[in-house]
């Protein structure tokens, strides 16, 4: 019965273990846009530049239809541009020059073009809306940036890749990991105590097993029964 106990335990500790496991692993996920039935809904893509040859965006996917807003925040002193392809599942090579890309931007209008002057604090906004499912590369089209790293990938309907992020699980991500790693200790230990309690009560008497039974307390008024001689 002890055995049966102890894998019963077991058991619920690894339903616990998976089923908060996978609660956790939705909440580390990042809040998609509903899907719109009616008028277009609206998305807002944070975007940060420096004087790092990098974009950080606080999400790197959009609901394809929704109105978007792209606004970027300056954090150096370099001037940058963040253009948005409008051609879905198209990259650049990394070996394109600057010329290159603004021949391509020349033929196909970018999505969004705005342009950042170096000025720390300053923010810069432009609305479009959503293209359709796929991925949407972003550059900057200051000489050399994009050679040096300046790029990434907006999705539409899907994440983008090569995008930096700079959303992160939050506390609410280690709150229910540690409930997890909690209930799954106290799971282990009540299952090892009650295994131990169900041996203890299903244990044979040592009669049962070849020893001899100890002596029985007297009762009231009986005299005490001497211990017995095996020889």
């Amino acid at each position: 019965m002890h055995r049966r106990a102890r894998m019963l335990g077991a058991l619920l500790a690894a339903t616990l273990f998976f089923s908060l496991l996978g609660a956790a692993v939705a909440a580390a996920q990042p809040p998609r846009a509903a899907v719109s039935h009616g008028a277009a809904a609206t998305q807002t893509v944070q975007v940060s530049v420096s004087d790092v040859f990098a974009f950080t965006l606080s999400t790197n996917e959009i609901t394809p239809g929704d109105s978007v807003t792209v606004t970027i925040t300056d954090l150096g002193t370099t001037a940058h541009t963040f253009t948005l392809s409008p051609i879905a599942n198209f990259a650049f090579n990394s070996s394109d020059s600057t010329t290159h890309l603004l021949q391509f931007f020349a033929v196909h209008p970018p999505l969004v073009n705005l342009s950042v002057n170096g000025t720390p604090g300053e923010t810069y906004s432009q609305t479009f809306t959503a293209p359709a499912y796929g991925e949407y590369e972003y550059v900057c089209l200051e000489p050399g940036h994009f050679n040096a790293g300046m790029f990434g990938f907006l999705g539409s309907g899907e994440p983008g890749t090569g995008s930096t992020v700079a959303t992160g699980p939050g506390w609410q991500v280690f709150a229910i990991v540690g409930g997890v790693a909690s209930l799954v200790i106290l799971t282990i230990v009540l299952a090892f105590v009650f295994g131990q309690r169900e041996g203890t009560k299903h244990e044979m008497p040592p009669e049962r097993l070849g020893y001899p039974e100890g002596p029985r307390p007297p009762a009231d008024g009986e005299a005490p029964t001497p211990p017995q001689q095996h020889g």
